[in-house]
């Protein structure tokens, strides 16, 4: 059985209007079991004095060499008359949370 983990991630947006964003966090609050899992993501990212929001589901896992990546893809929020598509894949390291702390995670 798979235990409770998150996905760290940092993509970059397309570029619109000369600019791109930065996303980074974590993909966590996983649902599923095993090889039939996913993990839902969220932020904020800011450039030039605005601000996107985003959030998200993951794909479903994709396994690789030491473990396995979720592809993350979206749109960040319009925000100053545009908006930006972003996409790409949480890296491969995870991190494993015991039962306990995986119940008290987003508290």
């Amino acid at each position: 059985m798979m235990r409770f983990h998150l996905h760290k991630y940092r993509i970059e947006s397309e570029l619109t209007r000369g600019h791109k964003h930065k996303l980074f966090g974590y993909a966590g609050n996983m649902l599923g079991l095993n090889s039939f899992h996913f993990h839902f993501f969220y932020g904020v990212c800011s450039y030039d004095n605005h601000t996107h929001y985003f959030s998200g589901i993951t794909g479903m896992p994709v396994k690789t060499e030491n473990g396995h990546i979720h592809k993350i893809e979206g749109t960040l929020e319009s925000n100053v008359m545009h908006l930006h598509k972003f996409e790409g894949f949480t890296h491969e390291d995870i991190s494993y949370f015991s039962s306990k702390q995986a119940a008290s995670y987003g508290q």
